[in-house]
């Protein structure tokens, strides 16, 4: 009969499997998350040139608003009246009120008397932030 013969084992053994199932579900996650803050833009506008526009490196609070060139109001993609939008600025000037920022994505053929009114509003709800989406020159 035959003696089994057993070597010793040398050093440590890791399981890594766990590990990369948490690094694919981290890669899914982000994935996902990228999606939901891209999905704000999702509504095609012809945005206005500026010579003099900023790079957006702020992390505030904020509700960006599309206004199509037939005056149709968005945010998110989901229509919306002016009424909604000034209660939202209101409920997120509560929640925020040194951050608050209200961004407008206008089409360069969207008239000001659609912009007008929300303007006034947020101001009159105290939101003092408001910046325009722009194309550089």
């Amino acid at each position: 009969m035959k003696v089994p013969v057993t070597r010793e084992r040398t050093g440590l053994e890791f399981n890594i499997t766990p590990l990369i199932d948490v690094v694919f579900l981290l890669n899914i996650f982000f994935l996902v998350a990228t999606y939901y803050i891209r999905n704000e833009q999702v509504e095609p506008v012809d945005l206005p040139l500026a010579s003099q526009g900023e790079e957006d490196t702020d992390a505030a609070a904020r509700l960006v608003l599309t206004v199509t060139r037939d005056g149709e109001l968005s945010i998110g993609g989901e229509r919306v009246t002016s009424d909604e939008v000034l209660n939202q600025l209101a409920a997120m000037n509560a929640e925020h009120p040194q951050g608050a920022e209200f961004r407008l994505r206008c089409d360069r053929a969207a008239t000001y008397d659609t912009v007008e009114p929300l303007l006034l509003g947020a101001a009159q709800r105290g939101v003092t932030r408001v910046r325009f989406s722009v194309l550089p020159e």
